[in-house]
């Protein structure tokens, strides 16, 4: 069986609040004021410690004298950071969403499991670490060694638990185009489908994999109607089909659909 942990790591969550700065980065706009007013806090506080927590500073700063005791300084600004009430009102929100997605897991996860190991002839039985960060924010990405980033708004019913199995299947995957189309066939469109009664083409997955599933999608179509699936043979027949199509790529920080 698939076991999921779900957890808030504090220093994690900062960090990605944070570094979601950009426009494209809020998946919406309920609690974004909120946000940034955090982002703001934080800038105000220390522009050089809030740079260096993201990870954006220049490399001059290993040779100043204040590299020495950095780890106490960017201690203290993130227990700072902390106390403040920007700060409890958006973890607040995260512990309530972690609830969330836990229970809408634990009650969707015997029927898709059920429907994942019909479409792909798989065992599934691992454990993972769900990092959970804020709903208003974008996050999506298996981290490698059994660790998923998550958070999202729920933009449509079963969202969560969608993801949550494209990430997971990322375990089970290695990196490349043909992979990636496959894992969204899985969950963003097939499971998807089921749990709400819905069809697709229009793709819900990234518009950079559409032409790709666009090709396969007659394979899929006879692939959906044989009495036992392995998924692994329906890759195989791909590659041969399709060319060299498992080009390893690089799987960007968030993978449900923008």
């Amino acid at each position: 069986m698939i076991k999921l942990n779900f957890v808030v790591d504090q220093n994690y969550f900062i960090s990605h609040v944070l570094s979601s700065m950009a426009k494209n980065r809020f998946s919406s706009a309920k609690a974004k004021r909120e946000i940034v007013g955090f982002q703001n806090y934080a800038w105000k506080i220390s522009e050089r410690y809030y740079n260096f927590l993201i990870s954006r500073f220049s490399s001059e700063i290993w040779l100043s004298a204040e590299i020495k005791d950095l780890s106490k300084r960017l201690e203290d600004y993130s227990q700072n950071l902390k106390k403040s009430t920007q700060y409890q009102s958006l973890l607040a929100q995260t512990d309530k969403y972690l609830n969330d997605c836990k229970k809408q897991w634990e009650k969707n996860y015997p029927k898709t499991r059920l429907i994942l190991k019909n479409l792909t002839g798989m065992r599934f039985d691992k454990r993972f670490t769900v990092f959970i960060t804020h709903p208003g924010l974008k996050n999506g990405h298996y981290l490698g060694n059994n660790k998923i980033a998550w958070g999202h708004n729920e933009d449509w019913p079963n969202y969560t638990t969608v993801y949550l199995w494209h990430e997971i299947l990322h375990c089970y995957f290695t990196d490349s185009p043909l992979n990636h189309a496959i894992i969204s066939f899985l969950t963003d469109e097939e499971l998807r489908a089921q749990l709400n009664q819905g069809k697709y083409p229009p793709f819900m997955t990234h518009k950079s994999l559409h032409p790709l599933m666009n090709k396969i999608l007659p394979e899929w179509k006879k692939y959906l109607k044989a009495e036992e699936r392995n998924i692994n043979l329906f890759r195989d027949k791909c590659t041969k089909q399709f060319g060299n199509l498992l080009t390893p790529e690089r799987v960007g920080p968030y993978c449900p659909k923008n």
